[in-house]
């Protein structure tokens, strides 16, 4: 988790915010109390913050822990690693498990078109 103190975390609240107020962001979920189950977090947890480095002047960048955000079900989200691309507060596109970093790109690229 380390990785991701450059990241903003995303509360509830904020999340309302952000929908309502029609914003683009991209929001990873991840999942501390399964990180030694599931590898894939670890993965994404490095990666995250790269993108940010990338597409970070143009989109704000979230991350939050699956079980702090329980309004996460109401989009869907029930597992993680996910990241989550929304677009005028709409959820556009849900990133499941660990992705190459070409369609993270891809993807996020798209986002902004």
């Amino acid at each position: 988790m380390k990785r991701l103190e450059s990241i903003q975390k995303l509360s509830g609240e904020l999340l309302g915010e952000l929908i309502e107020g029609a914003e683009t962001f991209v929001l990873y979920v991840r999942s501390q109390k399964d990180y030694e189950k599931i590898k894939e977090i670890f993965d994404v947890d490095v990666v995250f913050p790269e993108l940010e480095k990338s597409f970070g002047d143009k989109v704000r960048f979230f991350w939050t822990d699956i079980d702090d955000l329980p309004k996460l079900s109401e989009l869907g989200v029930f597992f993680a690693p996910m990241v989550l691309l929304f677009k005028e507060g709409k959820l556009k596109k849900k990133l499941e498990g660990i992705k190459s970093w070409a369609e993270y790109n891809k993807e996020i690229g798209e986002l902004l078109c």
